[in-house]
C-alpha cells in the first residue's frame, strides 16, 4: 500500500497542469472556430452582410454632426447578432426578406447598391410602412432593431452621433437636453 500512496512534485503537476490546459486550449478553439464557421452560415454570405449594413446605411445615414452606420461597420455586427443570437424563425424571416429585397432591386435596374440613393430610400420606407402594419412577424422590423443596436454599441455611434463623457464624475439622472443636443451615451 504504501507504493501506492506518492507524493507529487510541484513540477509533476505543472507538467500535467498544463499539457490538460493545452488539451483544453485546443478543443476550445476548435470549438470556437466552427463556432464561427455556423455562424457565419447561419448569418448567410458576405453579400447579405453587406446588404444588412447597405439598409442600415439609409436607416443612418451620415450627417452633419455624426458618420453613418457603414462608416460605423454595423453589418458585421448586425449579421453575427442575427447568426447567435436570433431565434432560427427570425434567421429564416431576415433570409427571406433580403432575397425578396434582392429581386426587387433587381426588378427595378440591378442590385440594391447601385440604384440611386432616393430609389433606395423609397424602398426601405415602403417596406418600413408594411412591416409597422405587419409588426412582429415583419422581417424588416428585426433589421431596423439590429441597425440600431449595432450602432448606437459601436464606437462612432457611441462616441460621435450621441454625447459621450468616458468618466462623468457623478451619476446625474435627470439631465435636461438642448435642442438639436445628441442624447447621452
Amino acid at each position: 500500500m504504501s507504493d501506492a500512496i506518492r507524493t507529487l512534485t510541484r513540477r509533476e503537476a505543472l507538467k500535467a497542469g498544463l499539457a490538460g490546459g493545452a488539451l483544453a486550449a485546443t478543443g476550445l478553439l476548435g470549438g470556437l472556430a466552427s463556432g464561427t464557421a455556423t455562424a457565419a452560415t447561419a448569418a448567410g454570405t458576405q453579400s447579405d452582410q453587406t446588404l444588412l449594413e447597405d439598409i442600415a446605411d439609409i436607416l443612418l445615414p451620415t450627417t452633419a454632426t455624426s458618420p453613418g452606420a457603414k462608416a460605423a461597420g454595423v453589418g458585421t455586427m448586425m449579421a453575427r447578432v442575427l447568426a447567435d443570437c436570433e431565434s432560427p424563425e427570425t434567421q429564416q424571416r431576415v433570409a427571406a426578406g433580403l432575397r425578396g429585397l434582392r429581386e426587387t432591386s433587381r426588378a427595378r435596374g440591378g442590385d440594391f447598391a447601385s440604384l440611386p440613393l432616393a430609389e433606395r430610400e423609397r424602398m426601405i420606407r415602403d417596406i418600413d410602412t408594411l412591416a409597422q402594419q405587419e409588426g412582429d412577424i415583419h422581417w424588416f422590423n428585426s433589421v431596423r432593431m439590429l441597425a440600431v443596436n449595432a450602432y448606437f454599441t459601436s464606437e462612432v455611434g457611441l462616441t460621435q452621433a450621441m454625447r459621450y463623457v468616458p468618466v462623468p464624475g457623478r451619476y446625474d439622472g435627470c439631465v435636461p437636453l438642448e435642442p438639436g443636443q445628441p442624447a447621452w451615451a
